[in-house]
């Protein structure tokens, strides 16, 4: 395929989770386009339940995409941060990133202070099987001082070319430690006070578990355009937050991708 698909694969399939999906940088499936020295990518389209800035999660918004990578081994994106594939092997990546961590966005008419924009380091795995299943999973910690703990994610998905695109599916769940899980679904009672909520104090544990697809189609040789929808329920201690307005959350998007690469 000429679509620069693991592009779409990138940029769409890791909104649905945000930071609990793998990128396709990070993940060993078989190889759908040529080798490249150097790509810039970069594009943007309509995402719903999904925004960095979490204040406009449960609506439709316009977003931005850029990444690059050099012989995809050194990458960076705006969901996986800067990454490295300290070990890249056909069927084997393990390596490191620096993380975005989204803000949790503000509540209206409440006082609680809320994450911003933060910083996680990471380490990854992820084994190629059989039938181009791949399987693995990342642990990553904040490393800019908010108090916000750790996160686990496993994984495992299956990608292949059909007649229309690209086509990708992904099963996953997450966990967090007691840190994560207090800074983000929690309520201290020293800011109960004028915050409109009484104070809760959930535990680390099983986070969230959901499935994504995706398609990804060609538009001739540097163009593509790709649709998404993502499921998750919320689970543990996580599902009973009461700064939650559901236990799950859909997410869904529409993004196109345009590729400057070298002409090797």
């Amino acid at each position: 395929m000429k679509l620069h698909a693991l592009v779409l694969a990138t940029a769409l399939f890791g909104l649905p989770a945000a930071s609990a999906l793998a990128q396709a940088q990070a993940q060993p499936y078989q190889a759908v386009e040529t080798p490249r020295t150097w790509k810039v990518d970069i594009g943007g389209g309509m995402v719903r339940g999904f925004s960095a800035t979490g204040n406009t999660s449960d609506e439709f918004s316009v977003t931005a995409w850029g990444s690059a990578s050099w012989r995809d081994v050194v990458y960076a994106n705006g969901l996986d941060g800067l990454g490295w594939n300290a070990i890249r092997r056909d069927g084997f990546h393990a390596g490191v990133q620096l993380r975005p961590r989204f803000a949790a966005g503000e509540i209206e008419g409440s006082t609680l202070d809320r994450p911003d924009l933060g910083v996680d380091a990471a380490i990854y795995a992820y084994k190629r099987l059989p039938g181009n299943v791949v399987v693995g999973g990342r642990v990553q910690h904040d490393v800019t001082g908010d108090d916000a703990g750790m996160e686990y994610m496993a994984s495992i998905g299956h990608q292949r070319v059909t007649p229309v695109g690209l086509l990708q599916v992904m099963a996953y769940g997450r966990a967090f430690d007691d840190a994560r899980a207090k800074r983000y679904f929690g309520i201290a009672p020293e800011a109960v006070t004028d915050s409109g909520f009484t104070a809760y104090a959930p535990s680390g544990g099983a986070a969230g578990a959901g499935a994504a697809a995706l398609l990804a189609v060609p538009i001739g040789d540097r163009f593509g355009m790709g649709a998404f929808v993502n499921y998750e329920q919320r689970l543990g201690d996580i599902k009973d937050s009461p700064l939650l307005k559901d236990g799950h959350v859909w997410r869904a998007g529409l993004i196109g991708v345009v590729r400057f690469s070298s002409p090797d």
